[in-house]
């Protein structure tokens, strides 16, 4: 990866040797893409919201805060479509760090298929997600060459649930579908017909610093754990589709996006599915320019 900074600026691309990783391993570590500043803002906006500060669709998260420690629970929260319903989100659309990198992993323009928060509170050791693909829940479109840029707003290390990864899993032919997932089992996934008798199932962690950034494919295999710390920790997902993902079905989910805005058979894009800002020519995107 090159990462040259001066002035506030951030030279930013992956190394063929990296792209190679990606492609063959289904995951890859990246750069710092938010600022501290927007850090900070975008963790105060994810607290107003989980505390009904902010006008945001119920349908669309988890329990509030306030709900969960009215039941005695811990709130692990994660709110979905949030760009489409939030401006603050919607503005890291302009993101030209994340843009540039999308665009070197997958074939453009790059759009944003779906976005999520998850919020894992302190001391919550049940906040377990399971194994799992993400294309499982998206092979309404395809091809299923999709991503996903996720980016830490608190360090993720293995104490507080990072994400794992089972290296090489997306390249694994698999047959089954969302409704056969048992979701009473997080090792579900890990015991599938179809997995290579040779494979290696060691997780691999993925710790990433605030601020910076995680790329896997839609077929790697991946999951979390709880959180033994002190701290919350919180991520902000974004969801990727490459420029020619077409719509394959119809919608199966409220919470996601409206994929019948296209024929079946057509490359899916339009206004709630933005592209994400390529490479600029020069190769050099300043940071300051994401302030919000």
């Amino acid at each position: 990866m090159q990462f040259n900074r001066t002035d506030g600026e951030f030279a930013m691309s992956f190394t063929d040797a990296e792209i190679a990783q990606y492609e063959e391993q289904g995951y890859l570590q990246g750069p710092r893409v938010l600022s501290d500043e927007q850090i900070v803002a975008l963790q105060r906006h994810i607290d107003a919201i989980l505390d009904g500060q902010v006008d945001f669709p119920k349908h669309l998260m988890g329990e509030t805060v306030e709900q969960s420690r009215a039941k005695g629970q811990l709130p692990s929260v994660k709110v979905v479509n949030l760009f489409r319903h939030d401006p603050i989100f919607a503005g890291l659309l302009d993101n030209a760090a994340i843009g540039a990198l999308a665009h070197q992993l997958m074939q453009g323009p790059v759009r944003l298929w779906e976005d999520q928060m998850i919020y894992k509170p302190s001391f919550d050791e049940q906040t377990v997600l399971a194994w799992h693909q993400d294309y499982t829940y998206w092979d309404h479109v395809g091809p299923a060459e999709m991503g996903t840029c996720w980016i830490a707003l608190d360090d993720a290390t293995v104490d507080n649930g990072c994400m794992h990864v089972v290296p090489g899993s997306h390249r694994w032919d698999l047959d089954y579908t969302r409704e056969d997932v048992d979701g009473s089992d997080p090792d579900w996934l890990l015991e599938r017909p179809g997995i290579p008798a040779d494979a290696d199932l060691t997780p691999v962690a993925s710790e990433v610093a605030a601020g910076h950034c995680h790329f896997h494919h839609c077929k790697t295999f991946h999951g979390s754990f709880g959180n033994k710390t002190a701290s919350a920790r919180r991520s902000y997902i974004m969801h990727l589709m490459p420029g020619d993902t077409r719509r394959l079905g119809d919608n199966w989910n409220e919470r996601q996006g409206d994929v019948e805005i296209v024929p079946v058979g057509a490359v899916l894009k339009g206004a709630t599915y933005p592209v994400l800002k390529p490479a600029p020519s020069q190769g050099v995107v300043s940071h300051m320019t994401t302030e919000k």
